[in-house]
Order: structure tokens, then C-alpha cells, then sequence
């Protein structure tokens, strides 16, 4: 079952300077099936949090259509849950009401709303937090509250754009571990931005890789990797290292037709 659709995406803009139209994403398509994990990744400034974006209702698309859940894309909604490249999180709530006031808003009961909560905090390794307040926790805690606090909303979708990209490596290795844990716990639909070809292949089942500007599917590279996984064991498969090449060829290749468009122009 299909739980996100994305056909013929086009987002144009106008330049603030030269006044023209540009085309930053041009008939961009692929779907994101229930309960699988797929990365977008491309060069810099292709566009992919843009689509990201789209998807979420906060961006106007200019062409296409975004279809989640069976349902049209027409602004933001509990259907999709966003974790941001920063935390986001209420300042003055703790762990606890950051959580649940996503439930509270939807009306769900007071004992619902805390025994979800408390199982999701407990899940993403924040059982006994559940008092503290963000700036009370660590930079890889508070992606874990944000986490948690999108799970327990149970969206159709859940967005991810690059959330670990200001974490230490040290920690981020640490994050990627426990986010395909709680993947493999409860396997939510993700679409996952980042830039990062390992993290893409380590959490995916399917890494879409977008064409320089105006953006494009460059092509669609399936992971044949068996869950469970684990850094020191990934790293150490063929498997990996071979579809993480494939990725970056895809990459490079991009970088190649630029070049060649510019020795041509």
C-alpha cells in the first residue's frame, strides 16, 4: 500500500532580482510505500527539502500532485509529522507535555494520551526524562524528544529532514542506530532528507537520488540490506560499500553534466 505519492512535482519561483522564472524541481515522482524508510538526497541546493516541504503542506507545489494516505496535499495536517533539522520543541514544556500536546490538541483521552507518551518516551531512551525541560538535555536528547513526540501522533508520514546533521559524528552513529531500532519496533512510513550517502544507505530501504537544479529522480537505488543493522557490522559488508558507491556515482555523475553544460555554454 502506498502511503506517499509524489507525480510530476514542479516548483517554480520568481527571481527577486532578474524578475524570471525559475524551475527549481521539474516532474519529480516516486512513492513511499507503508512502512518503509526512503532517503532523498542530492546535491547541495537541488531542492530536496523543498519537496520535503511540499509534502508537508508548509510550500505551495506549482505543478503535480503530493497524495498521502489516499488524500491530496492541501496545507499541513496530523497525517504527517515533521522532526527538523533543529528540535523545535516548546521551550517551556517539559518532555512529558512536549509530547502529549500534540494528543491533547487532537482530543485524545487524558489516559490515552499518557500512557502513549510515556511508551514512546521509553522507546526513543528518555524514560525517566520525562520531567526535564529541553534545554535540560543534551543536543542528541532533544532529537530524540522530537522523535518521540511525532511518533506518538502516529502520522501517516513521518518527515525527517536532517535531523542529525548538527550532532557529533560520535553521537549522530548513535542516533542512526536507534532510529532503525525504532523503525524495526514500529515501522512508520519515513522520507528522510539528508546529505549524507553512509546515513542513506545505513537507515533506507530506498534511496532516491535528485539531479542538480531543476531537479529531477536521477534514479531510485534499492538497499539489500537485512535488518537488523549495526555500523560495525554494515561497514563491513559488500553489500554496503557497493551500493554506497552506486549512490555517490549517481552523485558525481550529476556533478559531471554540470561541468560539461558549462565547457559546452
Amino acid at each position: 500500500m502506498t502511503a506517499l505519492e509524489i507525480s510530476g512535482l514542479r516548483k517554480t519561483y520568481t527571481d527577486d532580482y532578474s524578475g524570471e522564472e525559475v524551475t527549481a524541481i521539474d516532474e519529480v515522482s516516486f512513492g513511499v510505500e507503508k512502512g518503509e524508510f526512503v532517503s532523498v538526497l542530492g546535491p547541495s541546493g537541488c531542492g530536496k527539502t523543498t519537496v520535503l516541504n511540499i509534502v508537508a503542506g508548509f510550500v505551495d507545489l506549482s505543478g503535480g500532485t503530493v497524495v498521502v494516505d489516499g488524500r491530496p496535499v492541501a496545507g499541513p495536517g496530523p497525517d504527517r509529522g515533521v522532526v527538523f533539522q533543529s528540535h523545535a520543541l516548546f521551550p517551556w514544556k517539559t518532555a512529558y507535555g512536549n509530547v502529549v500536546f500534540g494528543l491533547r490538541m487532537r482530543g485524545v483521552p487524558r489516559t490515552e494520551r499518557d500512557e502513549r507518551a510515556r511508551e514512546y518516551l521509553d522507546l526513543v531512551g528518555l524514560g525517566g526524562f520525562e520531567h526535564r525541560y529541553p534545554h535540560e538535555l543534551s543536543g542528541g536528547m532533544q532529537q530524540r524528544l522530537g522523535v518521540a513526540r511525532v511518533l506518538a501522533n502516529e502520522p501517516a508520514v513521518m518527515l525527517m529532514d536532517e535531523p542529525f546533521a548538527s550532532i557529533d559524528a560520535q553521537t549522530r552513529r548513535k542516533l542512526q542506530e536507534d532510529l532503525t531500532r525504532i523503525f524495526e519496533s514500529r515501522r512508520p512510513t519515513v522520507f528522510f532528507v539528508t546529505h549524507d550517502v553512509d546515513e542513506a544507505v545505513f537507515l533506507s530501504d530506498r534511496v532516491v537520488v535528485l539531479s542538480g537544479r531543476p531537479s529531477r529522480v536521477r534514479d531510485i537505488v534499492e538497499v539489500p540490506l537485512s535488518r537488523p543493522r549495526r555500523w560495525d557490522e554494515a561497514l563491513a559488508l559488500p553489500a554496503f560499500r557497493a551500493t554506497a558507491n552506486r549512490v555517490n556515482e549517481l552523485l558525481a555523475g550529476d556533478e559531471d553534466d554540470a561541468g560539461h553544460l558549462d565547457a559546452v555554454s
